[in-house]
């Protein structure tokens, strides 16, 4: 995880509410521009905070940035800034970013729903695309994120599977819409059992050694 801010302060907060969150990954704090610039060379992120108001360049500079590296494909990203200025957020959210946080009002269910929102419009393309790569790109970010949103992406699943099988009910007659939807409906199965199986992990992973050496 990359946290781009120039208040030092403000970067030890947000580390703390990450945790607490449950987004228990190494941190690589910058900053300024450059620091970030050097910083994603170093490594892939699963997940970038940039703060928009820096001393000399903005928030949307370190985006450019972001989205132009060739090893920050599938970084998620969020903006940080002490203003909800419509225009800048509009600006953001076009730019790229997941989501979009006041500084002064961030609290652990803001950050855990800003990851579960990323999460969720991977979901609908991989439903959409029908691709396998776009599938496993899903898959790879529930491992990564499964601590943090596991139960609201159950929810999000379970709901989208009984929109699609009303659709199908719907378009009786409609063979190549009820493909569509029998294709979209197997996509969100196979991730429903993918985050139980994750569920599972994790579960045995908490149990204490000696515990799972019994079993």
């Amino acid at each position: 995880m990359l946290m781009l801010d120039d208040n030092e302060i403000d970067r030890l907060r947000l580390k703390k509410l990450c945790l607490r969150a449950g987004l228990k990954f190494r941190v690589r704090e910058a900053a300024s521009i450059h620091d970030f610039r050097a910083a994603l060379d170093e490594t892939s992120y699963d997940m970038v905070f940039l703060d928009y108001d820096l001393k000399m360049e903005t928030g949307l500079d370190a985006l450019e940035l972001l989205k132009a590296h060739p090893d920050q494909p599938k970084a998620i990203a969020i903006m940080i800034t002490s203003s909800d200025d419509p225009a800048t957020v509009a600006e953001a959210m076009r730019s790229g970013c997941s989501d979009y946080l006041v500084k002064d009002e961030l609290t652990i269910s803001m950050i855990r729903r800003a990851v579960t929102a990323a999460i969720e419009r991977e979901i609908y393309r991989a439903a959409i695309l029908h691709e396998r790569e776009a599938r496993a790109e899903v898959e790879q970010m529930l491992e990564r994120f499964s601590a943090v949103c596991a139960a609201d992406i159950r929810g999000m699943l379970s709901g989208m599977l009984r929109k699609i099988r009303v659709v199908t009910q719907s378009v009786e007659g409609h063979s190549e819409i009820r493909k569509e939807a029998a294709e979209a409906e197997r996509a969100c199965l196979d991730l429903f059992e993918y985050l139980e199986n994750m569920k599972t992990i994790l579960a045995l992973e908490a149990q204490p050694k000696t515990e799972r050496l019994l079993r």
